[in-house]
């Protein structure tokens, strides 16, 4: 395969994944694991993505994600951190150094990238009412802080030294 048809592969799953999970939730978790097993072992065996690469981008998504919670920003269905939002950051963190690594040598685009495109996906699980929430600027606003913080540690270990553990 060539690397485009793994980042085509790598991205279509966790898009599967994503809207198995947010509109989906505890209805589809079954559904939600397969794809994430999917995901996971495809970034690992086929595209050979380190999986300590992906626990690393997984463990950074997690803590964010739980300040933006504790700070009561937004509520999800489900629990404080349901099952179905932590299959989403392990998703993201297999799919990631695949389909996005091409961003990863542009810095400053891959931080605006995810500062747009984080806090859309937030929005569309909202309207999905896969969350409640008191304010949507307040939302968007946090959720762009989010995401360009775990796009500039994405591209931090994405740099050859980091990859190999350097």
């Amino acid at each position: 395969m060539t690397s485009i048809q793994h980042k085509i592969v790598s991205f279509v799953l966790f898009n599967g994944l994503w809207l198995s999970a947010v509109a989906g939730r505890e209805d589809y978790i079954v559904l939600s694991g397969v794809l994430l097993a999917l995901q996971f072992i495809y970034s690992i065996v086929v595209a050979k993505v380190s999986w300590t690469l992906i626990l690393r981008l997984f463990a950074v998504g997690i803590l964010l994600e739980a300040i933006v919670i504790s700070l009561g920003v937004i509520n999800f269905v489900g629990g404080y951190f349901p099952l179905w939002l932590v299959m989403l950051w392990l998703g993201f963190s297999s799919m990631a150094p695949v389909a996005l690594d091409w961003l990863a040598p542009k810095t400053i685009f891959a931080i605006l990238v995810g500062m747009v495109s984080g806090p859309l996906s937030y929005v569309a699980g909202i309207k999905l009412n896969a969350a409640t929430i008191d304010s949507m600027p307040v939302v968007v606003a946090s959720y762009a802080v989010v995401w360009g913080l775990m796009m500039a540690y994405f591209v931090f270990s994405m740099s050859p030294r980091k990859q190999k553990g350097v």
